[in-house]
């Protein structure tokens, strides 16, 4: 499969070579703007875009070395590549709100109110704190007990000397 990529574009001219190259590049960029916002669902489209601009490298510099002339600027629009780029990522970003509300719901249910949710935490609370009141009453009674001692008499030393 990679030979037939290779004849492709070795039988491209210099100029298409050049823009197909630039064109790669534009898109290549447009990849990691979306992988840097988060929306790029094909994150191993960045390395085959790598690869087919080394093969596109690799074939300008064969024709290079066999003496034609490479040095030509062409160049690629960016913010065609950015804006398609920016469509695709607001549709992937869609559709991931729209799962995470779903799974939102799903756990959740549908009908969460603020209101709910403040009642929940304040009784929340609330038993946290009785919990508490009762560790720290028990601990004081712990605390109040002292521990039995034995009272020393003369006669106890006397009986414990021998």
């Amino acid at each position: 499969m990679a030979k037939s990529k290779m004849t492709d574009i070795r039988n491209l001219s210099v100029d298409e070579l050049i823009k197909a190259g630039e064109s790669k590049r534009a898109e290549l960029f447009a990849l990691k703007f979306q992988a840097a916002v988060g929306s790029l669902e094909q994150t191993h489209r960045i390395k085959e875009i790598k690869k087919e601009i080394a093969r596109i490298e690799l074939t300008l510099a064969e024709r290079r070395l066999s003496g034609e002339n490479t040095n030509k600027v062409i160049k690629a629009d960016y913010n065609a590549a950015v804006a398609e780029a920016e469509k695709a990522g607001k549709e992937v970003r869609a559709k991931q709100r729209k799962m995470i509300e779903e799974q939102y719901n799903q756990q959740f249910g549908t009908e969460v109110e603020e209101n709910d949710m403040q009642q929940a935490m304040a009784e929340a609370m609330a038993a946290g704190q009785e919990e508490k009141a009762e560790v720290k009453a028990e601990e004081k009674k712990e605390a109040k007990k002292p521990s039995p001692r034995k009272k020393v008499t003369k006669e106890n030393k006397d009986d414990a000397k021998k």
